[in-house]
């Protein structure tokens, strides 16, 4: 009987969380985590039935703005920050838990891919080309583009400046660091193509 009394005190805390959180975002969630953070300054517009999991973090500050698709997954503990820039993902798109995007130079997600568990976007980056500057105040913010039905596995890593084509495979702990301009599987540090590739709509 106690279990399922917290079963149902559980159900109905994250329909009332939903139901909160639809009404000041405008949308129809299909969930909002239980210890998830949301500060927003900036834009933001949710699509409906977008899951956003357990203890994930969304900051959006004044000059930002964060988007994402209908039918969108945000997996638990994922850290999504605009830092000044722009988010986009787009509809049907997940995003696996403990994932971070750093949207600093812009960012954006097409749509139908599937990005593995703890990637890491980062859409600025540190040079170091002046001696006479100090590091940290030698920032690029190109921006990254990753394209349409593409398949990142877990702990992929994406620097800024790096656009990805659409209908691409990431094998897993792979580094891209440089733009892939067509489909294929792309794995290691740096990521390349594997000579015998397929494409993602070939699978």
């Amino acid at each position: 009987m106690f279990f399922k009394g917290l079963k149902l005190l559980n159900w109905f805390s994250a329909q009332c969380r939903k139901m909160l959180y639809n009404m000041a975002l405008g949308t129809q969630l299909k969930y909002f985590g239980r210890r998830t953070k949301l500060e927003v300054s900036g834009q933001i517009r949710i699509g409906k039935n977008v899951y956003i999991g357990d203890d994930v973090t969304l900051i959006v500050e004044s000059d930002a703005t964060l988007i994402i698709g209908d039918n969108s997954f945000i997996g638990e503990s994922c850290y999504i920050k605009c830092f000044g820039g722009k988010i986009e993902i787009g509809h049907d798109v997940s995003i696996n838990s403990k994932s971070f995007l750093n949207g600093c130079g812009g960012l954006k997600i097409g749509a139908n891919t599937r990005i593995g568990t703890q990637t890491v976007m980062i859409a600025s980056n540190h040079t170091f080309n002046n001696p006479e500057v100090l590091v940290k105040d030698q920032i690029t913010k190109q921006g990254i583009v990753i394209g349409e039905n593409i398949w990142f596995g877990a702990r992929v890593t994406v620097l800024d400046g790096v656009t990805i084509a659409d209908n691409c495979v990431v094998g897993a702990c792979s580094l891209v660091s440089k733009n892939i301009a067509e489909a294929g599987v792309y794995v290691g540090i740096p990521a390349k193509k594997l000579e015998k590739s397929v494409t993602v709509s070939e699978v």
